[in-house]
């Protein structure tokens, strides 16, 4: 286990399906070692991250907690794009104005994706 992670947060990643050593382990393969360690100040300097949590926005943890929501509707062990999809039609922002603009609903997204888990739980 890394520097900033403790075994309460390999845990919480665990119940998702998810091995924080091996998602570690794939970033510094592909974006070079310490990557996620790794941060960008506003000005662009690189700068080392010296452990703890990364702050989200306010809007970005609604969409991740309504994400996580429509996996747990959905029966799913994971998030997937679908999920948040439907986490930014739910939360005001400018995501959901872009989405709503290209003419995408809240109620046909569901249910395209409600669909989609039945046609694959069905194969």
């Amino acid at each position: 286990m890394r520097e900033g992670y403790g075994p309460a947060d390999a845990e919480a990643l665990a119940t998702l399906g998810i091995d924080l050593d091996e998602v570690r382990r794939q970033v510094d393969e592909a974006f070079g070692p310490g990557a996620l360690d790794r941060i960008r100040s506003a000005s662009g300097k690189e700068s080392w991250w010296k452990g703890g949590h990364l702050g989200f926005e306010r809007a970005s943890r609604k969409v991740l907690e309504l994400a996580l929501r429509e996996a747990m509707r959905l029966e799913h062990g994971y998030i997937g794009t679908e999920h948040i999809l439907l986490g930014l039609l739910q939360t005001e922002g400018a995501a959901q104005r872009i989405l709503l603009a290209r003419g995408l609903r809240v109620q046909t997204a569901t249910a395209m994706v409600d669909g989609l888990v039945r046609s694959q739980r069905a194969s």
